[in-house]
């Protein structure tokens, strides 16, 4: 870029003209002079260089000569190097530079921020895709699951229904078989068992109304039938009188329609009595409610699928009835039981000798010659009555 050097306007030149009216100035001073000089760039005619511009190339003039006005700013333009518009330029240019320098580094970061925010977009889009198929494998295998858990269920449910049937077949063939055991004479043992009550603990029980014999002699098992045979031949009072004289210990099994009746016979006195007998008139209940001695209440709550003698153990261990109390009503219920099988004309029985170490807090004594005798005055009287009966009719 080139200027054109000119020589700068002279001050008659800058200055519009003065009217002719004005008087003419006052003489200036040597101090106004130097003033003057300085500000147009050239020492004052006899003074030296301004101690201002002796460290400085910088024209102060601007500042001190009020505004500058178009022809001036275009002489100063005019009075610049090329080496001064170089140095503008080139510092221009640094600054340019080094604005370009942050401006790139700025932009670097903001390429290695985007850069890490696609990776970690990807990284959690890849595990998002990971999760949603390991949630789906999951949801596959819970129905599965589900599928073979209904499926099991209803196989179970099958299952227990068969094993329902097949318990029931297996109760009534055991009651069969115990049957033809009794009629074949062969010793008929008691089964423990425990069920669950509703309160949820458990609660033993006998599945045989009788408590079991044990033998006389160790290693005998199970316990040799000593004598049998059959009622039509020989009668009750007949065998129960041949028993009471042979002074055996043991237990005595009637069977006839399917009622079984046990006693426990010791040196000819009744010690426990007990059968399967399931009329609500003959039990042991029915005894104990008619003399009043257990509220029906209880009784309704332990009856219920318990034989005589396991009803008599639940009520003298909770305390309903003492043991000695209880011992009497048992004795009078051996004489319903007693009075039952003397009136029976068919049947079989078989005698097992043994001890039955059970039951003893419920175990009685009643002499076989007692019951005999009271026995047979009963049936002589009943046939009086009943040949008084036929005479008077």
């Amino acid at each position: 870029m080139s200027t054109d050097r000119s020589d700068p306007p002279t001050e008659a030149a800058s200055k519009p003209s003065e009217p002719q009216s004005v008087p003419p100035p006052e003489p200036k001073t040597s101090a106004e002079n130097g003033l003057e000089s300085l500000l147009e760039g050239s020492p004052s005619p006899g003074a030296g260089k301004h101690p201002s511009l002796e460290k400085t190339d910088v024209d102060l003039g601007p500042s001190f000569s009020g505004p500058i006005t178009r022809k001036e700013d275009e002489a100063r333009t005019r009075v610049r190097t090329p080496r001064d518009l170089e140095s503008i330029e080139f510092a221009d240019a640094l600054l340019l530079r080094e604005q370009l320098g942050k401006k790139t580094r700025e932009c670097a970061a903001l390429f290695r921020s985007v850069n890490d925010l696609k990776l970690e977009i990807e990284s959690l889009r890849n595990d998002f895709s990971t999760r949603t198929n390991e949630h789906l494998l999951e949801i596959r295998a819970l129905h599965e699951m589900l599928h073979k858990g209904h499926s099991e269920a209803e196989r179970i449910q099958n299952e227990l229904e068969e094993i329902k049937q097949a318990n029931k077949q297996l109760k009534a063939q055991n009651l069969s078989l115990q049957y033809h055991l009794n009629l074949w004479g062969l010793p008929v043992s008691s089964v423990e068992y425990s069920r669950e009550s509703d309160s949820g603990s458990r609660v033993d029980q006998s599945e045989s109304f009788f408590p079991a014999l044990m033998p006389l002699t160790e290693g005998v098992d199970p316990v040799p039938v000593a004598l049998s045979g059959d009622l039509g031949a020989l009668s009750f009072p007949d065998l129960l009188h041949f028993l009471s004289h042979s002074s055996s210990i043991g237990v005595l099994t009637v069977v006839t329609d399917g009622v079984v009746s046990k006693l426990y016979l010791g040196k000819g006195v009744l010690q426990l009595a007990g059968w399967n007998n399931r009329d609500p008139e003959l039990s042991l209940a029915a005894l104990l409610e008619e003399s009043q001695l257990v509220s029906s209440e209880v009784l309704a709550d332990l009856r219920e699928g318990s034989y005589d003698l396991e009803l008599a153990s639940q009520l003298v261990s909770e305390k309903f009835l003492a043991a000695p109390a209880m011992q009497a009503v048992l004795k009078e219920h051996a004489r319903v039981i007693l009075g039952f099988l003397f009136q029976l004309k068919r049947g079989s029985f078989f005698f097992q000798p043994g001890q039955v170490p059970g039951k003893r807090d419920l175990q009685f004594r009643l002499p076989v010659t007692d019951v005999l005798l009271k026995t047979a005055a009963e049936v002589d009287e009943r046939e009086r009555v009943g040949k008084t009966n036929d005479v008077n009719g």
